[in-house]
């Protein structure tokens, strides 16, 4: 799973690296931070299939469209993170992995190793150092952005981390960014991008 990131590049850095405009006016009010909790429902940089030219904010927690008032609190808790085996399929995913797909733009994210009665804070990156993306699905509840990180089975690396639940973020080579939000994939191409990346592009660093 992953509940945890950190941005710690401004915008206008990120919007460098990943080639994008950052004309958003509420851009300007983003903060960047060292560690960041999706419990917090915190507005985030992205790169969204809708505007794939420039860097907004959207809200993690994916609340979906037909979502009541009442229940969307709830839902935004439930909704951190998208299992790929199921995202199709589940009611609150399913209309958004089809058309509505983006880029979470982050420097690394935070992950723990149980051992025994101790928890072991990992900090992991690309292998470069780079920014990158995470790739992630979003919708639009009364006019506000929100999005859930896609979450695959792990690879050897993040086994060896999560070694309780075995899950890892969709974490997009930088090779593949752009083909995630293009709107033309099929779904058999959709699922074909949902695979874990390889452990050689990661670089893991334990917490002191």
């Amino acid at each position: 799973m992953c509940y945890s990131v950190n941005v710690i590049s401004e915008i206008s850095q990120l919007a460098k690296a990943f080639k994008v405009s950052n004309k958003d006016p509420q851009n300007e009010g983003y903060t960047p931070s060292a560690k960041i909790s999706g419990f917090a429902h915190p507005l985030l940089p992205v790169i969204s299939q809708e505007n794939p030219d420039e860097i907004q904010l959207f809200k993690w927690g994916l609340i979906p469209t037909w979502a009541k008032e009442d229940k969307a609190d709830e839902l935004a808790k439930m909704t951190l993170n998208a299992r790929e085996e199921s995202i199709f399929e589940k009611p609150s995913f399913k209309d958004s992995i089809g058309s509505r797909r983006c880029l979470l733009l982050v420097d690394g994210f935070y992950e723990w190793r149980h051992e025994k009665k101790e928890k072991i804070p990992y900090f992991i990156t690309m292998a470069d150092g780079k920014p990158f993306a995470l790739g992630c699905i979003y919708s639009v509840w009364k006019g506000q952005h929100t999005f859930s990180i896609v979450t695959t089975p792990a690879n050897p690396l993040m086994e060896y981390i999560h070694n309780t639940k075995k899950r890892m973020p969709l974490m997009i080579s930088h090779a593949e960014e752009r083909r995630w939000i293009n709107p033309e994939l099929t779904k058999a191409e959709i699922q074909e991008l949902m695979q874990p990346l390889d452990e050689n592009e990661m670089k893991a660093e334990v917490l002191g």
